[in-house]
């Protein structure tokens, strides 16, 4: 199987996280589970992220790229579901603007539509591997991610056994900045990359195995997931990522999951204000059982690829015209001490 074939299959893999994400907020009860999608795309964004800096040739070629991958998407969802909840006073026009920042979460402002709370645990861990990747140690990163973990445990530890200290638990800082509740399910994507490149270190088996137990502790937050079932679910979750990306995993590489998949940050951004839209155009006919069906899982889809094809692509395209000039002159240069580790 070819790269691009492997990188193929993880488009796959993304495409089952949305649709789980999509079926949860459409149909509730039901496909309660599928709110376990996010999950799988934070283990994918660990092996993503790691494989990107360490092809990219700077921090700013870094920043560029993820500004350009993240925002314009990001956007279109504001400007629907923003001019939407704002003409039906459901928010504020200071709400929706803060929320055009992404950092609505460190501002302590509500996100005016449920999908975005994800967004803030990936913007943390973008800026953390940014930091490791500007001191060069990204080599390291196996040894950093167990003495991430070690603190996680002892603090998730600590709390079981002592049975207090959730308030500090739950303090958003305390998530936002050790990431308790997430941050093993990036460090296993991570060690998968580590592994499909060839660089298995003790450190790194032992990284991912923590990271797998890890999730051991359960989802205590308003999911409350027990800690067996997170555990089954995350751990097949990585295993799915190591089978896509290790020539394992051919009939995730189909071209319908692959599409879907291609366009999955723009569903999972846009169903839920397509939804919003839809709902108050469709009045009480989208109580009927063909609604969901028949309405809003095509106009979902189809949104999404728009949004992909005419917004997505082309700032992505731009950003990489951007990015080009830069790397040449980088490229020049001479070289004393690589930037990345592994190189």
């Amino acid at each position: 199987m070819t790269a691009s074939r492997r990188l193929s299959a993880l488009d796959g893999l993304r495409g089952l996280a949305a649709l789980g994400v999509v079926a949860y907020h459409y149909v509730d009860r039901p496909a309660y589970y599928g709110l376990l999608g996010v999950e799988l795309f934070f283990v994918i964004s660990g092996f993503v992220i790691l494989m990107t800096l360490e092809r990219v040739k700077s921090l700013t070629e870094f920043v560029i790229g993820r500004a350009a991958r993240l925002y314009p998407a990001y956007w279109l969802s504001i400007g629907v579901a923003g001019l939407f909840l704002w003409v039906t006073d459901q928010t504020t026009g200071r709400t929706i603007l803060i929320n055009a920042t992404m950092l609505q979460a460190f501002l302590y402002a509500p996100n005016i539509v449920s999908p975005y709370w994800s967004l803030a645990y990936e913007l943390v861990f973008y800026a953390t591997m940014a930091v490791i990747f500007k001191i060069s140690q990204l080599q390291n990163i196996d040894a950093i991610s167990i003495a991430w973990l070690t603190l996680m445990i002892l603090l998730r530890g600590a709390i079981l056994l002592s049975g207090h200290g959730w308030g500090f638990y739950n303090d958003w800082m305390v998530q936002s900045l050790l990431m308790p509740q997430f941050g093993h399910l990036f460090i296993a994507g991570m060690m998968l990359y580590r592994i499909r490149t060839g660089r298995v270190k003790k450190l790194t088996c032992l990284a991912l195995i923590l990271a797998v137990f890890y999730s051991l502790f359960g989802r205590p937050d308003w999911a409350h997931i027990s800690p067996t079932l997170y555990f089954l679910v995350n751990a097949a979750f990585i295993t799915a990522v190591w089978a896509a990306s290790s020539d394992r995993a051919s009939l995730l590489a189909t071209p319908l999951l692959v599409g879907v998949g291609v366009c999955s940050y723009s569903l999972y951004l846009l169903h839920v204000p397509v939804k919003l839209v839809l709902s108050h155009l469709f009045g009480q006919l989208s109580g009927q059982p063909w609604f969901v069906i028949a309405v809003l899982f095509p106009a979902a889809i189809g949104t999404a690829v728009v949004s992909r094809r005419y917004i997505e692509q082309p700032v992505q395209l731009w950003a990489r015209k951007m990015i080009t000039p830069a790397r040449m002159v980088d490229e020049r240069r001479p070289s004393i001490t690589p930037t990345t580790g592994g190189r």
